[in-house]
């Protein structure tokens, strides 16, 4: 080799590089993976705390009550954002415009982005010619549980696709040994669910659920059926899921648990 001439690397040397490389690859991206989903959690929570603070707002502009809504955009109609399906009530909320929080709540709000979840990936947006949401495209629940008694098998369904949440009270006989209280000793929806309630129906602000972000698992990279027991529909594996919601005394927070853990902080009596 003539002196001065830089020699090339060798191909043991080039393996031996991007086996390094591979290494700190794969001990890196799940710590990025990690802090990307830390941050997405907070602006979740953030989001959440703000769709919570609007529906306060709208309860003082409206008599101190909490609005009638949806949470299942299944039941609304995309082309004319008219809710359909629904029970017959009282209320009739058949052929409602707008029965979900992204058209109510938004001008509390003034930003489409605060409805839709970093983790979750919300829906595009499509409005109307009055410039307004014609589809439910957030990743919020509102605290909505249909309307009227029934819970167990065999009870009265008061629509005819339950919404998750209604779907819960159905559950009566499977949660009752496991939430610490008695869910069909009142089978009402209206009796653990904001919606359509006055201020005063809220016995424990603390603990009432305006909202959660809809999913249990995809914060701790689950899909939902990874984390409902295999007797109410789930895979089996049981995992560890988690949740935001926010209260109507305005506090929004994160919680993490089993199925029935979740299921309990969801799922909380307006007057325990």
């Amino acid at each position: 080799m003539r002196p001065g001439r830089r020699r090339g690397f060798t191909l043991i040397e080039l393996l031996v590089v991007i086996a390094i490389i591979a290494i700190l690859a794969a001990i890196l991206f799940p710590v990025f993976a990690r802090a990307r989903e830390q941050a997405r959690k907070t602006t979740c929570l953030s989001n959440l705390k703000q769709t919570g603070l609007a529906t306060l707002m709208y309860a003082q502009d409206y008599d101190e009550t909490f609005p009638w809504l949806m949470m299942d955009g299944r039941n609304n109609d995309d082309n004319t954002g008219l809710s359909t399906r629904m029970s017959s009530g009282p209320p009739n909320l058949n052929g409602v415009r707008g029965l979900f929080m992204e058209y109510v709540l938004y001008p509390y709000m003034k930003n489409y982005g605060i409805f839709g979840c970093p983790t979750l990936r919300p829906d595009p947006v499509r409005l109307g010619a009055d410039n307004l949401p014609l589809n439910q495209f957030g990743s919020y629940a509102y605290a909505y549980g249909g309307i009227g008694a029934g819970c167990g098998p065999g009870a009265p369904a008061t629509s005819p696709r339950p919404t998750p949440f209604e779907l819960f009270v159905r559950l009566g006989p499977f949660l009752d040994s496991r939430l610490g209280y008695l869910l069909t000793t009142n089978c009402n929806p209206q009796a653990y669910f904001i919606a359509g309630q006055p201020l005063a129906a809220v016995g424990s602000s603390s603990t009432a659920i305006l909202s959660v972000c809809n999913s249990y698992g995809a914060h701790q990279g689950f899909t939902d059926d990874d984390i409902v027991p295999v007797s109410v529909g789930g895979t089996g594996r049981e995992e560890t899921g988690a949740t935001f919601a926010v209260f109507a005394d305005g506090h929004a927070r994160y919680k993490t648990g089993k199925f029935i853990d979740l299921v309990a902080f969801s799922l909380a009596p307006l007057n325990p």
